[in-house]
Formats: structure tokens, sequence, C-alpha cells
């Protein structure tokens, strides 16, 4: 906090604030770009007065702002005159400037077919595009009405096929087309929210969307997760970067994040920064200002401690010069499915790749209930058995595919219901088994299967059965590995590690590491050398990156804290005609992150 304070002094004692012809420029981190988002409410209490905007820009030169947000009033007509004359304080200080419209009434989200908000939506597009030449549009571009005209209209449709093309054609008719208009060269973002699954329902449609508009911002918002009613798993907001931003990366502008109901928590803050960092985002926009702000801000608290870390983001993204690599896993766009999945195997230390376009080349991927949106899903899936490739898909799926082949792939003693239990078996081989017991109960649905063929990698063990967490099929030329969820989904970040480093196995080959460990740890791979991990948790992890093969043992060292890492063999699994294991530990506390280079 000290820290942050006395920064902010050297800025003001710099001459930071504008003054005249002497005003300083700023200059932006030399391997991150940080955008300022006003709303129009903090137009008017932060930058209205030249005392204001001059302060306001002093509290924020930390951040190295280079590109600002002006966003247009939501009530009534948008004072034109006073953007232009913000707009171009900021350009004199070398800051770019775009425009910023929620598309929301009094009411909250628009009617997509009603002539006054759609008359009101037009307008403020001409107005903005008169000021700036690129706008972003804040992420209530989603409709939930369900007035006679939208049921009617709606017909035999679904919700999601009637407003996905309701929501595409009238941004074309009343958002892009009015403020080209107005000003041809404008361009036009579209901000997604952090919603994904509640995306086509509501009218987004990622795919098309992206398409139309000229370029695309992408909300990460994990937020606080406790008390915040959404739940995101904090690695979700790196997988929604990677997987909007697929459709079209050319267009990819940057992500959004904000301090919404964080208050007191500056390590979630930070995690979404992390997220921004790590996914490589061209753009790092902060909503908003007047939140971060401590007269105006009920969250501001988090904003000194983000500033402390600012060196630190900027160290990191520098050494991030190669390709993030992961396992695939297949979301194609428009689908549903398990809640945040994806978040939730990103934080057990699975490095996630998403992609909407079937995976036909790696040893493994991912298939999540998501995945069905493919309606030649099975043919797929057992395509890549044939190859010799392995699937890996959750429970909920394989349920699913019951008229497909994969019905015959698993032979069950039929049962329905949940099991619970403290006590797991681990399979380490033919003649090879470990007992877990872990210090609470879990509770899964109860998978039994027969005896023979034996296919439970992790079992869940009570008096009467071993119920199958993590099943392991050899079939054709492959392997089908199916996961069972546990019944609170949170509950996968907190198995025993032992059971993580099972789940984490299926995925060596591709690869070629294993990271071992509690759960709440991400990993994130760049290149074939770099290896970041980040505890995502309460509570200090030790973690270790296990190579099942011989490799250079001098060399490796942990960048942050720049600490050479020694080699530990484990030649345990060698007397069972295993491999030898080289490995190196990395001890993380909570929230901290820790950057591994092979040499």
């Amino acid at each position: 906090m000290k820290k942050y304070w006395m920064i902010v002094l050297l800025f003001l004692g710099s001459g930071f604030m504008l003054r005249g012809e002497d005003a300083v420029r700023p200059k932006g981190w030399p391997h991150l770009r940080y955008a300022l988002y006003f709303t129009a409410r903090d137009i008017d209490s932060l930058l209205s007065t030249p005392e204001r905007f001059e302060k306001t820009m002093a509290y924020f030169s930390p951040v190295r702002p280079v590109h600002v947000y002006l966003e247009g009033k939501s009530q009534g007509e948008i004072p034109v005159d006073q953007l232009k004359a913000i707009a171009e304080k900021f350009r004199s200080m070398g800051i770019r400037v775009s425009g910023g419209m929620v598309p929301v009434g009094p009411q909250g989200p628009l009617t997509y077919h009603h002539p006054e908000h759609l008359k009101m939506l037009s307008q403020r597009m001409k107005a903005l595009a008169s000021v700036f030449d690129d706008i972003i549009i804040d992420d209530w571009l989603f409709t939930i009405a369900t007035d006679p005209q939208s049921v009617r209209e709606r017909g035999n449709k679904t919700w999601a096929e009637y407003r996905t093309d309701l929501l595409l054609r009238q941004s074309r008719k009343y958002i892009i087309e009015p403020a080209r208009t107005v000003n041809p060269k404008v361009k036009v973002t579209i901000k997604y929210p952090n919603w994904y699954e509640g995306f086509p329902t509501h009218g987004y449609d990622v795919y098309r969307e992206t398409l139309l508009f000229d370029s695309l911002a992408v909300g990460i918002e994990t937020r606080n997760r406790m008390t915040h009613d959404q739940h995101i798993p904090i690695y979700s907001g790196y997988v929604f970067q990677k997987w909007y931003a697929s459709v079209s990366p050319s267009k990819w502008v940057g992500c959004w994040l904000d301090n919404y109901d964080m208050k007191g928590n500056p390590n979630d803050y930070n995690a979404q920064v992390w997220q921004a960092v790590l996914a490589q985002s061209p753009e790092i926009i902060l909503w908003c200002a007047g939140q971060l702000y401590p007269t105006t801000g009920p969250s501001s608290d988090v904003y000194p401690y983000f500033c402390e870390n600012l060196e630190l983001f900027n160290r990191v993204a520098g050494r991030l010069s190669q390709k993030a690599r992961g396992v695939p896993m297949y979301l194609p766009y428009g689908s549903t499915g398990e809640y945040n999945i994806f978040g939730y195997l990103g934080m057990i230390g699975i490095p996630i790749e998403p992609v909407g376009k079937f995976p036909f080349e790696s040893q493994n991927a991912i298939f999540t209930l998501h995945s069905l949106k493919d309606p030649e899903l099975a043919k797929k899936m057992l395509a890549r058995l044939e190859k010799g490739k392995d699937v890996f898909m959750t429970w909920p799926l394989w349920q699913k595919l019951q008229n497909t082949e994969f019905t015959h792939t698993l032979n069950l003693v039929h049962g329905e219901g949940t099991v619970t239990s403290d006590l797991f078996r681990l399979k380490l081989g033919w003649f090879r088994q470990d007992l877990v017991k872990a210090d609470r109960a879990f509770t899964f649905p109860k998978i039994q299967t027969t005896t023979w063929p034996y296919v439970r990698d992790v079992a869940l063990v009570r008096e009467d059965y071993d119920f199958g967490v993590l099943l392991n099929v050899p079939y054709l030329n492959g392997n089908i590995y199916i996961l069972n969820l546990p019944d609170n989904d949170y509950d996968l970040l907190r198995l025993p590690p032992f059971v993580l480093n099972a789940i984490r196995r299926a995925f060596v080959k591709d690869l070629g590491v294993e990271l071992n460990g509690p759960g709440g740890v991400a990993l994130y791979l760049f290149g074939e050398k770099q290896y970041i991990l980040y505890n995502m948790s309460d509570e200090c992890a030790e973690m270790k990156l296990r190579f099942y093969r011989e490799i250079p043992k001098e060399g490796w060292m942990e960048r942050v804290k720049e600490k050479l890492l020694p080699a530990e063999i484990d030649r345990s699994a060698v007397r069972w005609g295993g491999p030898l294991i080289t490995q190196f530990s990395v001890s993380l506390k909570p929230f901290e992150i820790a950057v591994v280079e092979a040499p």
C-alpha cells in the first residue's frame, strides 16, 4: 500500500498532470497495454473540470494507460461537445480515445422490435460516431423480452434461434449502419460478457456477431469467487479469451475486467489480471475508473494492491515469447453444457486449449456436453479411436451418447442416485493399488461397472462396491477416459492430490509434463520450455512438475524469484517396468505465480 502511494506522489511531482504545452506524455508499459473505461457518470464526477481531470489522471498514472473509453449517456441526449473537449484533451496527452455505448433503456435490456428503443439506439450511435472513430458496445447487447409481440414473432423457434437472428439483424441496422452514415471509417467493437452458458438464449451468437462487428473484446469478470451470483471459476477468464477470439483472432482487441462487488478481495481482482496477462491479451480494459477511484468506487480498495503488482505483470508478460499450448477441448460456438467445466478442469492443473472445430490430430482431447452441438460428434470421436487417438469425456456426455456406438463401451451394473464416501482406490497397475482417505466425504453420481473388464483407474470406495470416478476403457485402437463429476462441481478442486494426479496423467502424452499436487493451481504452457504455475486458492500449495523421461537436470530456473530448481529423480516405478521420472518442486503461497523455465 505504501509503495503505491509513493508511486502516485512521484507522478504528481514529476508533472504528469496537464499544464498546456509542458504536459508530459504518458509512456505505457513495455509488454502490456492498459485502457481505462469512464462511464457517463465517471465523466461527470472525474473528468468534467480541469481540476478533476488532473487529479483523476494523477491517481491513475501508475497504470500508464495508453487508451481511454468515454461512454455516452444511456438516458437523454449524449453531450457531444463535452465528449469532444475531453477526448481532445486525452489526445493531446498522446492517449488514444474511443467511445462506449451501453445498449439499455430505462427498464434495462432493450426490446429489439420496439420503435422507440431502436430509434434511441440509432441516435446514440450517430452521436458517438460524430466524436470517435471507434466505439465499443458494452455487454448489454441482449434481450429478455417476452412480451406478446416477441412470443408471436418467435413462432415455432426456440428463444435462442429467434433472439440470435433478431440481434444480428438489428445490430447491423441500428448500431453499425447508423454510425457509418455519420462517420464512414468508424469501427464498432462488440464486448462479450462472462456468462457464455446463457449466450444463445439471450441473443448472443459469438460466431456470427464476431464476423459482423469490426472487432471483439472479451469479458473476464470472474470477480469475487464466493459472493458473486455467477460463481465463475477464475481460469474460465483465460478460456473465454482463447475461445471467443478464436473465431477471428485478428479482430481481438483486448479483454475487459472489473472490480464490481470485490471490496476486500484484491487477490481475486489480480487473478483476473493474471488471466489477461497469460492469455496474452492485446489490451487490458479496466472497467471502470469510477469503481477504482476512492471517493466513487465501493471496491476501490483493490486498486493499490493491483498497482503494487504492475511491474510483476509486465515482467511476466515480457517472458511469454512462445505460443501457448494445451489440451484441445471441443467447445463448438453457441454450445451449452456443464457449467464452466472448462474453468474447473483448468483449475485442477490441465492446460486447456478451447477449439471450435473438432480436434482430429491431438493424442487426447476433452469432450463435454458442449460438444453435442456437433451432430456428428459420435462418428468423429470413433474416428479418433480408430486412428489410435484417445477421447476424454465427461460422464454426462457419455450418458447422452446411448443411441450411438458408445453405449457398448461400458459394462454397467445399472443403478441410479448418488454415492458418498471419503475413501478412494487408485489403480497403479495390475498388482498395485492405493487406498487414499480424504479429509472429508465426496458425493458423486453412482457409476457401478462389472468386474471385467476392469476400467476403474479411480474409484470411490464404500462397503458395498467401488464406484467409478475416472474410467479408462481401451476401445478400437485408442482409449476412452470418462470422468465422473462431483455433485458439487467445486469439489473437483478439493479432491485428494493422488486422485487429481491420476486425472492429469491422461494428458501426459500430449503435454509432455504432469502437474502433481492439490487442486486450485493452474498450469500454463508456452512452447516446450516454459511452465507457469498460478495458485488460485487460499492455501499454500506444494507442487511438482513431473517428466516421465530423463531430461537435462541442470539449469532449471524459477524466474519470478530467480531461483535455481534442483532436479529430483523418482525411480519408484522402475521396479514395476515404469519409466524413471525427473521432477521439480515448486512451493506457492496463495495467489502466487511461478515461471519455470527449462535450460
